[in-house]
């Protein structure tokens, strides 16, 4: 019996972050990634009888959107990496990590949320625009040291949020290992 729509979308939007992972280690760009992602949604959906898990349902989209991702980055005449490290991503990404991962992303999200304006827009020239820390500095008039200050506070206050709103036992491991 195929899975129900609904559950199709929890499991692709609970693995998101799986899937553009893979796809933005291959494309080496994030929107593409996203991109790459919703296309693999709107498969999904049209493809939807086929689906007997919901492993299935992640293989599926994994798998999917690895060949989306090769196809990306070969009609920009990207470098690709090796069929054997695809399929070691590939495998390492399916592999059952509990909610962790996606409880994590989705704390992140809440937290950037609470970030204020000018912290946003620091992340978004340095990571979304890709843009050196001199650069960042010079559009913003401060010095190089003082855009990696900042930044170091906004990471350390990311980090701080996150393991706030994660439930005990699914915080990052200390330095025995053991997990908070």
């Amino acid at each position: 019996m195929a899975l129900e729509l609904d559950l199709i979308v929890q499991i692709l939007l609970r693995e998101r972050l799986r899937v553009a992972a893979l796809a933005s280690a291959i494309t080496r760009d994030v929107h593409a990634a996203d991109d790459i992602f919703q296309q693999v949604v709107l498969e999904a959906l049209e493809s939807r009888a086929q689906f007997r898990s919901p492993d299935h349902v992640l293989a599926w989209a994994l798998r999917t959107a690895r060949h989306r991702a090769v196809d990306c980055a070969r009609s920009r005449r990207l470098h690709l990496l090796p069929d054997e490290i695809l399929e070691a991503l590939e495998a390492r990404w399916a592999e059952p990590v509990g909610d962790s991962i996606s409880d994590r992303g989705e704390a992140l999200h809440g937290c950037l949320g609470q970030l204020t304006p000018s912290a946003r827009e620091l992340l978004q020239m340095r990571y979304a625009e890709r843009l050196p820390v001199a650069e960042v500095a010079a559009r913003l008039s401060r010095t190089v040291d003082a855009v990696y200050q900042m930044l170091s506070r906004i990471h350390r206050a990311l980090r701080e949020c996150v393991e706030r709103k994660l439930p005990v036992g699914n915080g990052p491991p200390n330095a025995e290992g053991v997990r908070s």
